[in-house]
């Protein structure tokens, strides 16, 4: 498993980046998924909103989100929520095709 945490414009600390790889981690092993790599980018945006893009890839499938929140642990906990929908519905989709 590479997780790859990166700050653009943006100081990432270690709390935040292990945050990251903890919620990462029991997300994937909530749905019995093995990660292959994760990259997360934060970007401050002049506005002094933060940006939190992730890149998933798992065995056969990639997700992708991003979320902009006024906080970096905000604009990652809203863009993890929006991988966990596409991975459900992803799952939904394979166990109903069996």
């Amino acid at each position: 498993m590479v997780v790859q945490v990166i700050g653009q414009n943006f100081d990432v600390g270690e709390s935040l980046t292990e945050r990251v790889k903890s919620v990462l981690e029991s997300k994937m092993e909530k749905y019995n998924q093995k990660l292959i790599s994760a990259n997360v980018i934060f970007t401050q945006a002049p506005h002094k909103k933060v940006s939190s893009s992730i890149k998933i890839q798992l065995k056969g499938l990639d997700l992708f989100a991003k979320s902009e929140e006024d906080d970096a642990y905000l604009a990652f906990n809203s863009a993890v929520d929006d991988i966990e929908t596409q991975l459900v519905k992803n799952l939904e989709k394979f166990k109903s095709h069996k």
